[in-house]
């Protein structure tokens, strides 16, 4: 009986500092008295028992624990981002690295302790952790250069850009462009008589899909976005910023749902551009392009920068042959039951070459 309730009393033990060594478990690792060798590293804190008691992790694991993370099955959560080739064991033990180091992968880097050698450069600031945790830019990635030169910041481009869009500048696939902070005006140079500000210069985010169109199309649309007004470049693209997170985000669209959009900077701002079908006409949209007044034209017109941009854009549309010398002009009204682009706009498109009372 003594016997029996001593081997009860060791097993009970034993299972608690086994319970409590879950931490070291959890890294791949085994509790051991560190007076023992260990083929890899040894661990503080990890263990029960002693101060002595630590978790020795297998040396095919460092790379992971370089990267300050930690070795587990994928199957588990992760806070952060899994990385894989970093631990020993199957393919599914996998390395977890904490959510605050997304900077440095955007970056092109991984977060580790500056005290191990990293092939390129050094980097603060983007990596959790002690100040001594920095994110390691290996130098094979350091032609991401170009857009370090110009202040930006490489990422792939269905992610938000505060300012433009630069390709060519970032290593990868053509996915993953340069961002820079503040935006740069450049025209598309589609063409000679107005201004068309490309995608990449407001910092469009890559479309969910595209689909062609076929030109020349033979109808032309003109909307208003019933939304903020902008008479600057800044503005304007912040407009067209908030115009394409709502159409992508909130009404799961691939894209923003304009072929172009016009502010009154008199400036035309591309959208889907020429050559993609749009979200804009319900019923229309494979038949024509698109033009949206950014604000509200209910009680008012726009100026006449933006009204002489968007005749400019139509006519230039014809010369590229992109739209039909025939086509026909509508407002969003002709073609549904809404009051889109607004009374006031609508009673000046009227009196425009090649308006249409009617729907096609």
């Amino acid at each position: 009986m003594r016997k029996m309730l001593c081997l009860i009393l060791l097993l009970t033990v034993t299972g608690c500092c086994l319970a409590s060594d879950q931490p070291c478990i959890d890294l791949g690792g085994q509790c051991q008295d560190d007076s023992n060798p260990c083929s890899g590293s040894y661990h503080s804190g990890k263990c029960s028992g002693s101060a002595s008691r630590r978790c020795c992790t297998q040396a095919s694991d460092q790379p992971c624990i370089d990267l300050g993370g930690q070795c587990q099955d994928d199957s588990n959560p992760c806070s952060g981002s899994y990385h894989s080739g970093k631990c020993s064991g199957s393919a599914s033990r996998r390395c977890c690295t904490q959510a605050g180091d997304q900077p440095c992968i955007d970056f092109g880097g991984n977060c580790q302790y500056d005290s191990n050698p990293c092939s390129g450069s050094y980097y603060s600031g983007k990596c959790s952790g002690s100040a001594n945790r920095r994110c390691c830019k290996p130098a094979a990635v350091d032609v991401d250069q170009p857009c370090i030169d110009l202040e930006g910041r490489c990422q792939d481009d269905s992610n938000k850009c505060s300012g433009s869009y630069y390709s060519g500048k970032c290593t990868g696939s053509a996915n993953r462009r340069c961002c820079k902070k503040t935006a740069v005006e450049h025209d598309t140079g589609d063409c000679s008589d107005v201004k068309i500000i490309s995608r990449d210069s407001w910092g469009a985010r890559r479309p969910g899909s595209t689909s062609t169109i076929h030109t020349p199309v033979p109808d032309f649309f003109i909307h208003h976005t019933d939304g903020g007004y902008c008479t600057s470049f800044s503005a304007c693209i912040s407009q067209m910023k908030g115009i394409q997170n709502y159409h992508m985000d909130s009404r799961k669209w691939a894209d923003i749902g304009y072929s172009f959009l016009v502010g009154e900077d008199g400036k035309i701002y591309e959208g889907r551009g020429w050559d993609k079908v749009g979200a804009h006409t319900s019923g229309y949209n494979s038949r024509g392009l698109a033009a949206s007044f950014m604000g509200n034209f209910a009680t008012r017109a726009p100026n006449s920068a933006a009204l002489n941009a968007v005749k400019k854009l139509i006519q230039c549309g014809i010369s590229k042959g992109k739209v039909s010398q025939s086509y026909a002009l509508f407002g969003h009204r002709d073609v549904s039951t809404s009051t889109c682009p607004g009374t006031a706009l609508y009673n000046v498109i009227k009196t425009w070459a090649r308006f249409k009372a009617h729907s096609p």
